[in-house]
């Protein structure tokens, strides 16, 4: 009896032994399939003409979680539009879901924005960000989800007062990049400081959900929006949905640009509220009072009551000659977007 008890123990301890040996070679080939897929996607878009710096790297973590955390990182792409500056960022990964990786913003997160028409956006503040990336088995990524909860721009050193709130987004089909699938959730904050009224009690809210398509197959990839734009390309609206009481629109339609670069659509809209939303506008400098009279007398031709009394306007709206309109109705002038 007392011989089996011994060779239990000795069975166990063999067991646990063989245990952590497994258990430490495990942590340790995680780690290098980690830190392997990191310098493969760092050298790849190097090639590409990506900027990528950092002062620092760690590994860290245990078998169930590698961590690599990145000090100062620094990432700029080759024209411009995207030079992002950290304090710190951390990319952790399971074992068991290699292609899978968790990202954590640490402290400061700075966007810059190049100027884009006559809206400038500065240098955006990221706070409380995250993400998470999923990749295909050749290590390409195939999605990513953005999580913020709070997005603010400054100019120099002065802040905006519009800033967006618990921001999600979510892009799929990420191998296929001209086919792109994306969708957007944020609240807008301080909009109503900037129109001189009390708060609301609902948030302003907006909902996007889009496609890119229609690209063709047999040209070569754009390297510019104009060739995006020659080649075919689409940016499909699945949904824009504002909800901000008692305005409340839902837009769907294509849009693309005109050989000026300026934004061209076409679209279909439900919209309530859209007296309160064009008033608005001219408060904000938007549209002229003189012409929101006009288009007002105009939308209302084409909107019907409900048994309230509330007005509800189904109306096609369109982008084409540089301007923007709701039905038959002109209501502000469109901007260029990104050159040539």
């Amino acid at each position: 009896m007392l011989k089996n008890h011994k060779k239990l123990l000795i069975v166990l301890i063999l067991l646990v032994i063989s245990v952590i040996i497994a258990w430490f070679f495990f942590f340790s080939y995680s780690t290098r399939w980690l830190e392997d897929r990191i310098t493969m996607g760092t050298e790849s878009l190097r090639k590409n003409g990506y900027a990528i710096s950092y002062s620092n790297v760690k590994f860290s973590g245990h078998p169930l979680s590698i961590k690599a955390t990145f000090q100062n990182p620094h990432v700029k792409d080759p024209k411009g539009f995207i030079d992002w500056q950290g304090q710190e960022i951390e990319i952790s990964m399971r074992p068991w879901a290699f292609y899978t990786l968790n990202f954590y913003f640490r402290g400061e997160q700075k966007l810059v924005v190049p100027p884009c028409g006559s809206f400038p956006i500065g240098t955006l503040h990221l706070e409380g960000a995250s993400g998470m990336a999923h990749l295909s088995s050749k290590g390409r990524l195939e999605n990513f989800t953005f999580i913020v909860n709070r997005l603010s721009s400054f100019l120099g050193e002065q802040p905006q007062p519009l800033s967006l709130k618990d921001l999600s987004l979510h892009m799929s089909n990420l191998t296929d990049p001209l086919n792109l699938k994306l969708s957007l959730s944020s609240e807008l904050e301080n909009i109503e400081k900037i129109l001189n009224k009390t708060p609301a009690n609902h948030p302003f809210t907006v909902n996007v959900v889009a496609d890119l398509s229609g690209f063709k197959s047999e040209f070569p990839f754009p390297k510019s929006l104009a060739e995006w734009r020659d080649g075919g390309g689409v940016l499909e609206v699945r949904l824009l949905k504002i909800d901000w009481p008692p305005i409340l629109g839902e837009i769907e339609g294509t849009l693309t640009l005109d050989e000026g670069m300026y934004p061209l659509g076409s679209f279909s809209s439900r919209i309530s509220g859209y007296r309160e939303a064009v008033t608005d506008m001219v408060e904000l400098g938007w549209i002229k009072k003189k012409k929101a009279t006009v288009a007002l007398f105009m939308l209302d031709l084409f909107a019907s009551s409900d048994d309230e009394g509330e007005k509800h306007l189904k109306a096609p709206i369109t982008m084409q000659n540089r301007v923007l309109s709701i039905g038959p109705a002109p209501l502000l002038k469109l901007q260029p977007v990104g050159g040539n």
